[in-house]
């Protein structure tokens, strides 16, 4: 029974057999190229998906959290690759050890076969770390994020492939706004998937007061004494979910410089916990000095540091409710990306009069869909205001208007000559 779990790439979690989109990308990509590097957070699945891989393809495999491994990976690289590679290699969280780079730039250039190295990191490696020899031509690089609804679902429809396609109104499996609310609480990562609220809190507080906390002391080699204004950050941070990212305003609550909180803000970032979602314009070139929002990756993570259960979420839908929704969404469409067809980039729009779209899709030809989040069952065309301004704006790279929205049945709606259409959130779960 396992050799065929491993040839379809599935993962076990809790008792549970569930396969990872990622699976076929990778084995794709170990065929085409010398080096692949998988990042993603920690408990992703990460090193459940590439020893299963490694398995899967007779690759040996080894982690650089064993402190052994480490110090020859850091000390001396050269022998640690002659020891260690002497056939295709898993190296698990490589990013502790950006002293490989160089001389895993040597093996691919002298044996020249594809799928050399397999490399994991629970850090943008490539953003942590100056790499003074570049591996452009030889590596290509995926974001494993926690599992999607789809994988959960064992869906083999992309929601991303989808909606750029003309068949985006057959989305009919759906579930319900109850099941979105749900799926929110509960996030994504594998090892919680099955815990009650109360076990799922343990694990969160675990998981931000040790394994965040020690990445960051290895990574970026800060201050004992500093920590406490990561965590006090990462909450912070939690409130502005779904809003535009204000570094003033955050360093002025917390006390500290701006520059301290950018910093801050890019390891958390490169960490995959949060995600920088930056501002969408036509000029491609006016983007980066637009402001961005901030999406938590985990919405289970962000819902915990908000403190909010299903049910004072309900009894309390203010700000939080609408923000952790527009989260989910974010978060599930982000994922769905990483293994599409489209190549896709996700944006947000906010014009000079404050008219805004939640999410903007734009794939590898330019053409974008807007996307608004609504948790209310009825949709007005007041609420379309930034659509519409993204439309007009767009001209003819607008390709479509979705409205995601806590209704039961995918409906039409009509503004400004512009046709728009409703879909319900539950086609996400």
């Amino acid at each position: 029974m396992e050799s065929t779990l491993v040839k379809i790439g599935i993962n076990r979690y809790n008792g549970r057999m569930i396969p990872r989109k990622m699976h076929r990308t990778l084995c794709s990509a170990l065929d085409n190229f010398r080096i692949v590097m998988l990042n993603g957070a920690r408990q992703s699945g990460k090193t459940t998906l590439v020893r299963k891989l490694a398995d899967e393809r007779g690759m040996d495999y080894i982690t650089l959290d064993e402190p052994d491994k480490l110090e020859m990976a850091q000390n001396d690289p050269l022998n640690f690759l002659a020891f260690y590679a002497k056939k295709a290699l898993v190296i698990d969280e490589v990013q502790f050890a950006p002293q490989l780079i160089p001389y895993l730039k040597m093996a691919v250039d002298e044996k020249n076969e594809k799928g050399m190295f397999l490399l994991t990191g629970s850090a943008d490696f490539m953003r942590m770390h100056e790499i003074t020899e570049s591996l452009a031509g030889r590596m290509v690089r995926y974001t494993l994020y926690p599992l999607s609804n789809a994988e959960l679902q064992k869906k083999t429809i992309n929601v991303m492939d989808a909606l750029f396609s003309e068949n985006y109104l057959d989305l009919k499996s759906y579930g319900t706004l109850d099941a979105v609310l749900d799926t929110t609480i509960r996030g994504g990562y594998p090892e919680i998937i099955d815990y009650e609220h109360r076990l799922r809190d343990e694990w969160f507080a675990s998981y931000v007061g040790s394994r965040i906390q020690k990445d960051i002391l290895e990574l970026k080699k800060i201050s004992l004494s500093k920590l406490h204004l990561i965590k006090s950050l990462l909450q912070l941070l939690a409130t502005y979910d779904a809003e535009l990212l204000n570094y003033n305003t955050i360093a002025k609550k917390l006390q500290i410089a701006n520059k301290t909180v950018l910093s801050y803000v890019e390891l958390l970032e490169a960490m995959y916990i949060i995600k920088i979602v930056p501002s969408y314009h036509v000029n491609a070139s006016l983007r980066v000095i637009k402001s961005p929002k901030i999406h938590f990756i985990d919405t289970g993570l962000a819902s915990y540091l908000l403190n909010v259960n299903k049910e004072n979420l309900l009894q309390n839908k203010d700000g939080v409710y609408g923000s952790l929704i527009e989260n989910f969404a974010y978060s599930e469409l982000l994922k769905e990306a990483s293994y599409s067809n489209n190549s896709v980039n996700l944006y947000h729009f906010r014009d000079l009069r404050k008219k805004e779209v939640d999410i903007v899709l734009e794939n590898r030809n330019g053409k974008i869909i807007g996307i608004e989040v609504k948790a209310k069952a009825s949709i007005k065309k007041s609420d379309l205001k930034g659509m519409i301004e993204l439309a007009k704006e767009s001209k003819d790279t607008f390709d479509k208007g979705i409205i995601f929205y806590g209704g039961n049945e995918i409906q039409p709606i009509s503004v400004e000559g512009f046709l728009f259409y409703c879909l319900p959130l539950g086609i996400l779960v």
